[in-house]
């Protein structure tokens, strides 16, 4: 505001300040002007008082040459007065150049010129008309009067000329007195305001000096706070890099470890360290989509979803934690919720679990409510998503309703200890559902829960089929489904290399490796493999190099080529899809790597074999057992039920994939220590099915599970009517 009115006065200041300098210095000139005319026209006055007052003293003069003439009769007299009257026609001459720009004085210097010629000529007569005697005669006494007159008349010429001249002279002096005195008035005002506009001039100039110093401080300040976000982003790009590579292995190798057969507790030990892992991956893409959201580079990728198919991966994702705490776990979908909205699944989805993950942890009882509504708008071609996560948790205090959007901040109670959790989760929902196009409202009371109110307004209702939206499978896949194939893995990480090649141990593909990209290069002089799976950052050559030279040969022009990378970079993803046949992101399970190939690789011709899937009465149960396996198969039974009345309902409401392998774990076991084939078959179909995240699958097989129970029994009874020898 300062700034607009600073700068929007220095205009008309200076026009006025203009203007007054302007007419004081025509008013100066004005004056100067008037004034020169007057000391002109006092010297023309003064030159013609004295030309007057010599012309006078002449006559004067000649006037008593004249008298003394006749009294004395003296020769000197008469010649004095020649003299005199030798003078006059000067001393006109000077009259008429006093008068020459005075009409008036012209006139009466005219007059007054003949009344002179009277004069003299009067003068002359008189002594001419002297007597030689000496004494004057009675026509001298009417000359002398006569004469006088005529003085008397030239006196008052004289007088009035000086008078008048003397009476003009005053009125310029004051005219141009009161002009100089205008002029030195304006003079001080234009000086003054110019001093002013100076001052303000240099006081402009100081404030512009330090706003433009401030201007470029910001500046650099901005400068160096962008180079710090790309410093930032650079850093947790190549810490993210560095830490998927082991990633890949930890997850990598205990999914090779876990179908292996391992002891209860060692199953559990390695499905800890999967979890761990995945947490840890989970931290890190947060870290990453929050340093995204930051910088402006996360972009959005809408596809087809069905809200009902994410509300079912949220149930699964969530249901082992919400039957461990004791919780309800709800969704309620409005009836007129579409089939197919166009939006962004998985940033959606990201959404949803920070938030499910959130009010789970911080509801220790009672439960967690999920309404999904949809309000249809009049063209029926979109409408707004309306989704409530509604929890009874501790809940959120007034004054602190906004601060749990910040960054790295949580939300105090005294009536809780503190939680684990970085603090970003809420930071994400919130500027992931901005830059959807969303809002997000809070609303909480200390004591009796939260609730979260997410609405996406003008979401398109989609034509196409709707993306699924479960989980990536880990280890339930058979990569000899794949006819037999060479693969070329080039990678620098001897870990990733063994991973690579245990995966493939079993299978009859064959396996070559290379460190880096001219290896490759070389590998494929020799060998023309069926893909190849290129890593991106190596020595020597890197992935995109050795793409490169490959393409360049044109027997190796069509050779799928898969980018394999941990790198995290904005925008890199894109870029190696478009440039590579495929992409895979380190770390990956074996299911995406499976859906990786499966693009390029020709499935095997085999026989029709039985599927994965076990219902108790697609096996037949033992008929015959010994003494010692019908007391086992006595304990099983009761075990069973016991899992039958407690851990299995709440499996089967919930469909957690989580609590599921875990009970599919504990049949396994159960079923090898009691030699029970039907149980070990079932619990490892189980297993499959919840490594895959097939939900539909899952639920048939586990609703499947008291049939089993019954039919062991069954089979033990009929078992044990029967005589059985001891082995």
């Amino acid at each position: 505001m300062i700034y607009r009115f600073r700068h929007g006065i220095i205009g008309p200041l200076a026009i006025f300040w203009l203007t007054v300098t302007v007419v004081s210095v025509v008013m100066g000139a004005v004056a100067w002007s008037r004034f020169s005319r007057g000391i002109d026209a006092a010297t023309e006055a003064e030159q013609l008082r004295e030309s007057m007052d010599q012309l006078f003293s002449v006559l004067q003069d000649a006037e008593v040459s004249e008298r003394a003439y006749l009294l004395t009769g003296g020769t000197v007299y008469r010649e004095d007065f020649t003299n005199a009257c030798s003078k006059f026609p000067d001393t006109f001459e000077r009259l008429a150049a006093s008068a020459q720009h005075d009409p008036t004085g012209q006139a009466d210097l005219s007059e007054l010129r003949r009344l002179v010629a009277i004069e003299l000529t009067d003068l002359r007569q008189a002594i001419a008309q002297r007597p030689e005697t000496g004494s004057p005669g009675p026509g001298m006494v009417a000359v002398a009067e006569k004469t006088r007159r005529t003085m008397d008349r030239i006196r008052e010429i004289i007088k009035r000329r000086r008078d008048n001249r003397l009476d003009l002279l005053s009125g310029n002096g004051a005219a141009t007195r009161r002009q100089m005195k205008l002029v030195h008035q304006m003079t001080w005002m234009a000086g003054l305001l110019g001093v002013g506009a100076g001052l303000f001039a240099l006081y402009f100039y100081r404030v512009d000096y330090f706003q433009e110093r401030a201007r470029r401080e910001l500046l650099e300040a901005k400068f160096h706070a962008e180079q710090a976000v790309r410093e930032k982003s650079a850093f947790l790009a190549n810490m993210s890099h560095e830490i998927r590579s082991p990633m890949n292995a930890i997850l990598g190798f205990s999914e090779l470890l876990e179908p292996d057969g391992l002891t209860p507790r060692q199953s559990q030990y390695v499905r800890a360290i999967r979890d761990s892992g995945a947490a840890l991956l989970h931290l890190i893409n947060d870290i990453l989509d929050l340093s995204k959201l930051e910088a402006g580079k996360l972009e959005l990728h809408p596809d087809p979803t069905d809200m009902r198919d994410s509300c079912e991966f949220l149930r699964t994702v969530f249901g082992q934690q919400a039957v461990t705490k004791s919780l309800q776990l709800r969704f309620e979908l409005s009836p007129n919720l579409p089939r197919a909205l166009l939006l962004d699944r998985l940033r959606l989805r990201q959404v949803l679990v920070n938030l499910l993950s959130n009010a789970i942890k911080f509801t220790e009882k009672g439960g967690v409510k999920t309404r999904v509504a949809w309000q249809t708008k009049d063209n029926g071609g979109a409408g707004t998503l309306l989704i409530d996560v509604e929890d009874t948790g501790i809940g959120i205090a007034a004054d602190e309703l906004e601060e749990v959007f910040k960054p790295f901040v949580q939300a105090e109670s005294p009536r809780m200890v503190e939680k684990e959790g970085t603090g970003i989760g809420l930071t994400i929902v919130k500027r992931l559902t901005e830059l959807m196009g969303g809002s997000l409202a809070v609303e909480s009371t200390v004591g009796q829960g939260t609730a979260f109110h997410l609405r996406f307004p003008n979401v398109p209702v989609s034509g196409r089929l709707p993306v699924g939206d479960h989980a990536e499978a880990g280890g339930v896949v058979n990569f000899d489904d794949f006819a037999p194939a060479t693969l070329l893995v080039v990678d620098d990480n001897p870990t990733n290399r063994a991973l690579m090649a245990g995966i493939f141990e079993k299978t009859h593909h064959r396996i070559l490796f290379a460190n880096n990209g001219q290896e490759a290069l070389d590998s494929l002089e020799k060998v023309k493999p069926d893909v190849v799976l290129l890593d991106i950052r190596m020595p020597v050559m890197d992935g995109r190099t050795a793409l490169v030279e490959i393409r360049k040969q044109a027997s190796l022009a069509s050779l799928p080529v898969i980018a394999v990378t941990a790198s995290s970079k904005a925008g890199e993803e894109m870029e190696l899809q478009r440039r590579f046949s495929g992409y895979i992101r380190k770390p990956f399970s074996r299911q995406t790597l499976f859906l990786a190939l499966a693009q390029f690789l020709q499935p095997a011709v085999r026989e029709e074999v039985v599927g994965a899937h076990y219902l108790p009465e697609a096996i037949k149960c033992l008929t015959v057992l010994s003494s010692e396996q019908a007391a086992r198969w006595q304990e099983l039974t009761l075990e069973l039920r016991r899992q039958e009345a407690d851990q299995w309902p709440a499996l089967r409401d919930s469909l957690a994939v989580n609590a599921t392998r875990a009970f599919a774990h504990k049949l396994f076991s159960l079923g090898q220590a009691a030699d029970c084939t039907p149980l070990v078959t079932y619990a490892a179909a189980l297993t499959a099915l919840a490594d895959a995240y097939a939900i539909a699958q899952m639920e048939h097989q586990l609703a499947a599970f008291p049939k089993l129970v019954a039919s062991i029994e069954a089979s033990l009874a009929q078992a044990q009517s029967q005589p059985v020898s001891s082995p």
